[in-house]
């Protein structure tokens, strides 16, 4: 069987607002177990700080899901 793309979507976090730090989610939905890598840019910049990754967890059947939050 050919390898399925995950669904990857970005969005800004609801409670965030422009008196507090703002919020990036990424989610990273129906892959198969394999290494994945979730790098944030910002121009040619990685940013390495304000981070946060959770595990990668089961989600339906045979894939799995991982969300990515990045405070701006």
């Amino acid at each position: 069987s050919l390898p399925v793309p995950p669904s990857v979507s970005t969005s800004l976090v609801p409670w965030s607002s422009q008196a507090s730090p703002g919020c990036l989610l990424c989610s990273v939905m129906d892959f198969h177990l394999a290494q994945v890598q979730l790098r944030w840019f910002q121009g040619q910049q990685e940013l390495l700080g304000h981070v946060l990754a959770p595990n990668v967890a089961p989600h339906a059947g045979w894939t799995h899901q991982l969300l990515v939050l990045l405070e701006t």
